[in-house]
């Protein structure tokens, strides 16, 4: 297993008839390869972006150690820091989650209904990690890049014009 897992592109993605999103491949890859070859996926809330997080075994790994560190540093420069509270943001709203060889997987009905995903979803690859947008939130993020937005806002458009 690699120390650093990085994901990268994007997709837009349907739910299936059970509700089931699909994992894009290269980002099913990169989680199988984080997570020690599983199928074991896990997703989190990214509270400032408002979406959904999903990575694999090394980043949650990573996450924790980055505490660690912070920790370290904090008493070695005799600064408080609240190591338990800084687990607690980071790890404490982690859910695991598996998917199939088809890379179909459930969002939790927690995240769903946090970040306000019902039948679509887009996955954007932006390093340690990916992110799980509701189409709509992205595309009225002025902090996300035009491309992407413009990108997501298309593919929306197709899709109301398909179910005309």
């Amino acid at each position: 297993m690699s120390d650093i897992i990085l994901y990268t592109g994007n997709a837009c993605i349907a739910a299936d008839g059970k509700g089931r999103f699909v994992l894009p491949l290269e980002m099913r890859r990169q989680v199988k390869l984080s997570s020690a070859g599983e199928n074991k996926l896990y997703l989190s809330l990214h509270i400032e972006n408002g979406c959904a997080t999903g990575f694999g075994e090394s980043h949650r790994s990573f996450l924790f150690a980055e505490v660690e560190a912070l920790e370290r540093e904090a008493r070695a420069a005799d600064r408080p820091f609240n190591g338990d509270l800084e687990r607690e943001l980071r790890l404490g709203m982690i859910e695991e989650a598996t998917f199939d060889e088809g890379g179909r997987f459930a969002l939790s009905a927690d995240i769903k209904e946090e970040i306000g995903i019902k039948d679509t979803a887009f996955f954007y690859g932006v390093g340690r990690y990916f992110q799980i947008w509701k189409p709509e939130a992205l595309v009225e993020s002025a902090d996300r890049p035009a491309l992407i937005r413009n990108k997501v806002r298309r593919w929306l458009d197709q899709r109301a014009a398909e179910k005309r």
